[in-house]
């Protein structure tokens, strides 16, 4: 058969493949396609001239494998071992979301920039998902002085910032069963001092969230030692805004402390805010923009 019938009997190049995932899927790019290919998750057939030729079977693959990425945060070793084990389009029921909403809305607040400014709390805490930074376009940019602090008795407010769900503890099974990681993995994440430390009654939610990240990242050929800088601009980031605020918690002034631990609060969520917009920048427009 001819490069010519094949694909008039229903096969596709890369580029028709893209424009077919694009409204699901925005920021699909050739190379990630070629990269799903080099890691052996789908294998589209090659004309004689070499190109690529995609068939209806390949692209419902692909929308699977990505949908689990996007969806579930299912690293590739997990997807891969999903496809050996018979999951795959049409042949399984997905599994349910195990990545918390504020997990979910950090990632995609980095591919798409919606920030919000935060508004004054009322004493109910908002919904989990609420974001409370500068938006991308510059609306509302007209920042208000932070509120005054709330009385001691009044309940702490869930955000992107500090979300809900602290008190919640995992054992060592349950941290690499839920991130789709193996007990080498995790380690490497401790070696590098990137997963907060086991407690008395196991790993706290944050150790949770660290290890779904960086699962997702496994799932891209990053490694633990890579993700070192995040710790470091972390630590940094940190230091400088507590000697910002510090000054605020003079000893002769009881409510000095609150003071600072809300201006502490605030400087945390600009910060966020400015370092996602430098991505951006960084990072330039999104394709087809």
């Amino acid at each position: 058969m001819t490069d010519a019938e094949k694909f008039s009997a229903g096969s596709r190049s890369i580029g028709e493949i893209l424009d077919d995932l694009r409204g699901d899927f925005p920021d699909i790019s050739v190379s990630k396609i070629r990269f799903l290919e080099s890691q052996g998750l789908i294998t589209p057939e090659r004309s004689a001239s070499g190109y690529r030729q995609f068939s209806d079977t390949d692209l419902e693959l692909l929308r699977w494998i990505l949908r689990q990425q996007r969806d579930h945060y299912l690293p590739l070793k997990v997807i891969r071992r999903r496809l050996k084990e018979g999951d795959g389009p049409g042949r399984e029921a997905d599994v349910p979301p195990k990545v918390p909403a504020r997990v979910a809305a950090a990632s995609v607040a980095v591919e798409e920039a919606t920030l919000t400014l935060p508004e004054p709390a009322p004493a109910a805490a908002p919904d989990d998902d609420a974001v409370w930074f500068v938006t991308a376009d510059g609306a509302g940019s007209e920042v208000a002085a932070p509120a005054p602090a709330p009385p001691a008795a009044a309940p702490a407010r869930a955000d992107e910032l500090w979300p809900t769900g602290g008190d919640v503890r995992y054992s060592r099974h349950d941290l690499r069963q839920q991130a789709g990681l193996d007990e080498r993995a995790l380690a490497e994440l401790e070696s590098f001092g990137l997963l907060p430390g086991e407690g008395p009654e196991g790993y706290g939610a944050e150790a949770l969230t660290v290890a779904k990240i960086a699962s997702g990242f496994f799932g891209y050929g990053v490694e633990a030692r890579h993700l070192r800088m995040y710790k470091r601009f972390a630590e940094q980031e940190a230091t400088f805004l507590s000697q910002v605020a510090m000054p605020m918690a003079t000893p002769k002034d009881p409510a000095a402390a609150a003071r600072a631990a809300e201006a502490l609060t605030e400087l945390a969520r600009l910060g966020a805010a400015l370092r996602l917009s430098m991505l951006r920048v960084s990072i330039g427009r999104p394709p087809g923009a």
